[in-house]
């Protein structure tokens, strides 16, 4: 064991709060018990919270190591998804049709389609970074939970 007490530090006054999550986010157990469908209560948009010692000292005492190890390999080999581009089109496509049928000019409907087709590139940008960045905090907890062989 790392010596950490069974809550978080952040409780105790003076003690200083966790450098990688916000303040509070400790206050609670993270970690759900056995059985249920993720290990970890939910997360910002990454799925998974960033690695800390406190998390981690948390999963030990839950015992869910081998849970979060399977959870991991789902997560990684998950296909990315094209939600905001998807969503991005869906707007684009739906903003070009309310043009077209409210009669403005021929220019506006193509200024619209261009402004469109830009904003579908930077959301799938977006959504592939997004995409990255879950793998890399599934990359990192495989350093402490290990790689499923």
């Amino acid at each position: 064991m790392s010596g950490l007490p069974v809550r978080a530090s952040e409780v105790h006054e003076g003690a200083p709060p966790c450098p990688v999550h916000p303040y509070g986010f400790h206050q609670r157990a993270q970690v759900r018990e056995e059985g249920a469908r993720t290990v970890f209560r939910p997360a910002p948009v990454h799925g998974l919270p960033a690695r800390c010692a406190l998390l981690e000292e948390e999963l030990m005492e839950s015992e869910r190591e081998l849970d979060l190890l399977d959870e991991l390999w789902r997560r990684e080999h998950a296909a990315p998804g094209h939600g905001l581009a998807i969503l991005g089109v869906t707007v684009t496509v739906a903003v070009v049709v309310a043009l077209v049928l409210t009669g403005v000019a021929t220019a506006g409907v193509v200024l619209a389609t261009l402004a469109g087709g830009l904003a579908v590139v930077g959301l799938d940008r977006a959504d592939r970074a997004l995409h990255d960045s879950r793998l890399a905090r599934v990359r990192d907890w495989h350093r402490r939970v290990g790689t499923p062989r």
